[in-house]
């Protein structure tokens, strides 16, 4: 093994830019030597030094963290770094059995969406559900790829895998009267937690209708669930939900799309609801 490096050298050792060498060595963390021709030359010191802010970097450390330590090293301090590393790592590990488990649970709910019934219509009772919602008015796909974007952004801190995230749209009864099909108000995310939304769906009954493949069909499955609703003596009240459980953030086929429609079933006719 060499006893110095150049910059470059180094930098291909570490894989870092001469930039960031050169930050490093601003901070006071490395301290290389400088040649007769005004190189700078890195010791095994400073490798030693780019070793452990390598590795706490990739832990997750601060700069002034790493420079404390650096600046104080001791085996008490050693020793207290070791165990703040402990606990970033216990924190990181249940972290990443916390992903596992929600990747299990959506490839669980992808193969069952995959072999379910569909365009049979049926009523559920559901609780309240919070949501997280964008008023836009959208007709087409590009503009509902868009609106969902602009929502995640809003709630980038709160929502971080788009992918596991139960996505719906709402249509208003006066759109749907004036034969707007496909004319969507606002977009929302379904929250697992209470209280934690901007806005709640109401609780009731509702009657649903699940469909596969392209959403051109949306006039006839839509017509489907009210004419069904109302030959059950009951009443559409509210807007008419489309919840997006295979869609194409799952995949590239239209036929295997897999989508609910749920609008609330009411025992008396009521206001219909925006």
């Amino acid at each position: 093994m060499k006893d110095s490096y150049t910059i470059h050298e180094i930098a291909e050792l570490y894989g870092v830019g001469t930039d960031a060498l050169r930050y490093y060595e601003r901070l006071g963390l490395i301290r290389p030597r400088r040649a007769q021709n005004g190189y700078r030359i890195y010791d095994l010191n400073d490798i030693y030094r780019l070793t452990i802010i390598r590795d706490l970097r990739t832990l997750g450390f601060s700069m002034e963290r790493i420079g404390e330590y650096l600046q104080g090293l001791s085996v008490a301090n050693t020793l207290q770094l070791l165990e703040e590393e402990r606990q970033l790592i216990r924190a990181r590990i249940r972290d990443l059995r916390a992903a596992e488990r929600a990747i299990r649970a959506r490839a669980s709910v992808l193969e069952s969406y995959a072999h379910m019934d569909e365009g049979e219509v049926s009523l559920v009772d559901l609780p309240a559900r919070f949501c997280l919602r964008l008023n836009a008015d959208i007709s087409r796909d590009e503009e509902m790829d868009f609106a969902i974007k602009r929502l995640h952004r809003r709630h980038a801190d709160s929502i971080r895998d788009l992918g596991g995230q139960k996505i719906g749209a709402s249509m208003s009864p006066e759109d749907l009267r004036a034969g707007r099909i496909g004319l969507y108000r606002s977009v929302f995310f379904l929250l697992d937690g209470e209280g934690a939304g901007d806005f709640t769906l109401p609780g009731g009954r509702y009657a649903r209708l699940f469909y596969r493949g392209s959403y051109r069909r949306l006039g006839q499955h839509i017509n489907a669930l009210l004419s069904w609703v109302r030959g059950q003596n009951l009443f559409p009240a509210g807007d008419v939900l489309e919840i997006y459980h295979i869609d194409n953030r799952f995949t590239g086929r239209e036929e295997e799309f897999f989508t609910e429609l749920q609008v609330r079933a009411e025992e008396r006719e009521v206001q219909s609801l925006v």
